[in-house]
């Protein structure tokens, strides 16, 4: 916690001086000829393509709801139909035209090696198209390629998926190099139809892909559903847990454990390596807790329940005290205080360090019980994940996590909080491709100050430069998190850049948040940058977009997307930060699409 919960929203809150006006975003043109359209279909020199670092992605609009393409019987040219969902890595998706630079009608005729195409779609790595078949279809057809405007470079995957998650193509890596693949993909009975580009692992430069020529076969009706196969029994949805564990030795374990007291559902009393994996843990108290450990956490199931007891909040996710070694992967976390972590204590130089990758939290809850199965109204400060005195870490990587918070269900502070920790000036902190929805207070529809949001770093005070800061904050999709987005308040060479940050200023059912603040702030509230040596510096604050709305009693919005009292502090930068302007609830479940999409086209599993 930065400051109590009134001092911050107080300050934060306060009229932004005249001085202080948006810093809007001055894109650098992708295309090196200063942004002039290329009007002929085709060039014979490939034109060169100038990757500058910033966010260029795209999402298309659509009409709400899913919209069954109006096919006819036989052949159909998809790109004359309209997609339901769509999202590219680089400008727009283009019809019938290559994929370009950044703008709209950019691209030039599809053409992979040398063969042209009047037909498709000219899309960049990192993109997704959505169509609603309604089970009328039969078979997709296309030729797929990286476009000739990038001559022989670029390299990306081109996958097909139907609409229960279940891939039906996959080119595997396809070069610039390389011919036009043709393709014959079964989609009999697809309901919605999904074609994704990725980048094939090796970053997005020159990923300019063509579905060429992309053919739907169709009937003039869904064919009658088939009758499935009988299956087994279901195995029972109900699990049997059994007690608490202590561990006491190294090794691997797996089981369904809980405790009905406000007491560790598992302890662990070794320094020995502990792998817990593919077990259900529940507790009125920590859910898995220890000291000086070296543990993993996989694919679990983790619930945290009211403690019953008066004045005390859920458990941990993780309770890391002094610990050697941490890692939590692809888990579910439900109702918890969160993964709190406190004083490294093993050996860097080892390999020793923090990885938490692809987790699912729901409902990080601060809330304290009545001792009755109810709340007394007051809360602790909790974070979903909270770093507390972790110096000169290297290595840690806290990457595609998913953060959903409810209001009346959850009181968190910021989701993300690092308090008097670091990485290395050689090994920053990565926390990238996080998805992080909601921050909310005890009475989120009544409260006018409340201190929490997205992502903090710098959080405390500190004399050596360092043991705060050193941290990467970029690629992460930060939505409705009231207070503020993402906010630099203290710390040595912390860069925050290419998020996406975005608030209607609204709960889910529409009711408006009084306390709703600041998509970005860079702030020094302790004074560091006046210490010698300073220990607020060489921070970023660069190249975000960013929309954080705010709604009146009365209903009238005002925008608020940044506030930046100490941008130029001791060589501190805030630039280019795009502001997108009023963001509504329908531009929040976007995100959250766009985050799916995202997801799919990087093939990330997120959670068990």
């Amino acid at each position: 916690m930065l400051l109590t919960d009134f001092l911050l929203a107080r300050i934060i809150q306060r009229p932004l001086p005249l001085g202080l006006t948006l810093l809007t975003l001055g894109l650098s043109a992708c295309n090196s000829d200063s942004g002039n359209t290329p009007t002929a279909p085709a060039q014979a020199t490939a034109p060169t393509f100038v990757y500058d670092g910033q966010d260029h992605s795209w999402t298309g609009t659509a009409a709400t709801g899913l919209t069954l393409l109006a096919l006819d019987p036989g052949d159909n040219t998809l790109s004359n139909e309209s997609w339901t969902a769509a999202t590219n890595g680089w400008g727009p998706i283009e019809k019938d035209r290559s994929n370009g630079d950044k703008m709209a009608g950019d691209g030039r005729t599809l053409t992979v090696a040398g063969e042209t195409h009047a037909r498709g779609f000219g899309v960049h790595a990192g993109s997704s198209m959505t169509f609603t078949l309604g089970g009328k279809c039969t078979t997709l057809t296309a030729k797929v390629g990286l476009d000739d405007e990038v001559g022989d470079r670029g390299s990306v995957v081109f996958q097909v998926w139907n609409d229960t998650a279940i891939k039906l193509y996959d080119s595997g890596a396809v070069r610039g190099t390389d011919a036009a693949k043709g393709i014959s993909v079964n989609v009999s009975g697809v309901q919605n139809l999904r074609l994704v580009v990725t980048d094939a692992g090796d970053g997005m430069d020159y990923d300019h892909a063509d579905w060429a020529s992309p053919i739907l076969a169709c009937s003039s009706v869904a064919p009658a559903p088939v009758a499935p196969a009988p299956v087994p029994p279901a195995a029972p949805t109900e699990i049997t847990y059994s007690g608490p564990i202590v561990i006491t030795k190294g090794g691997t374990y797996s089981g369904n454990w809980e405790n009905t007291l406000h007491k560790p559902a598992v302890l662990i009393q070794t320094s020995e390596p502990v792998i817990i994996e593919n077990s259900n843990i529940r507790s009125r108290g920590n859910l898995i807790s220890g000291f000086a450990n070296r543990l993993t956490v996989r694919n679990t199931r983790g619930y945290a329940l009211n403690p019953n007891v008066a004045g005390k909040a859920a458990g941990r996710a993780v309770n890391a005290e002094e610990f050697l070694n941490l890692r939590v992967e692809n888990s579910y976390f439900e109702g918890s205080t969160g993964i709190y972590a406190r004083a490294f204590r093993g050996n860097a130089a080892a390999g020793d360090t923090i990885k938490i990758l692809r987790n699912r939290f729901k409902n990080t809850d601060g809330r304290l019980s009545d001792g009755a199965g109810g709340y007394n109204g007051s809360h602790w400060v909790v974070q979903a994940i909270l770093f507390n005195d972790v110096k000169r870490l290297p290595n840690v990587e806290i990457a595609w996590n998913e953060i959903i918070n409810e209001p009346g269900k959850s009181r968190t502070e910021e989701n993300i909080n690092f308090y008097v920790s670091s990485g290395t000036p050689s090994s920053p902190f990565l926390i990238h491709n996080n998805y992080i929805q909601g921050a909310y207070g005890m009475s989120p529809s009544t409260d006018t100050t409340y201190a929490g949001g997205g992502i903090l770093l710098g959080d405390g005070k500190v004399l050596n430069p360092l043991d705060s800061g050193y941290a990467r904050v970029h690629d992460n999709q930060i939505v409705g998190t009231t207070n503020h987005g993402i906010a630099i308040a203290g710390g040595v060479d912390n860069q925050m850049y290419n998020n996406r940050v975005l608030s209607s200023g609204r709960m889910p059912n529409g009711q408006r948040l009084p306390a709703a603040n600041v998509g970005l702030y860079v702030w020094d509230p302790t004074g560091a940058g006046k210490l010698s040596p300073a220990t607020f510096a060489n921070n970023r604050m660069d190249n975000n977009v960013v929309g954080w709305t705010r709604v009146a009693a009365d209903g009238n919005t005002s925008n608020n997307p940044t506030w930046f009292p100490n941008c130029g502090l001791n060589t501190t930068t805030c630039v280019g930060n795009q502001n997108i302007g009023t963001v509504t609830l329908e531009m929040e479940k976007q995100e959250f699409t766009r985050w799916q999409d995202k997801l799919s086209a990087r093939g990330v599993k997120v959670g068990p």
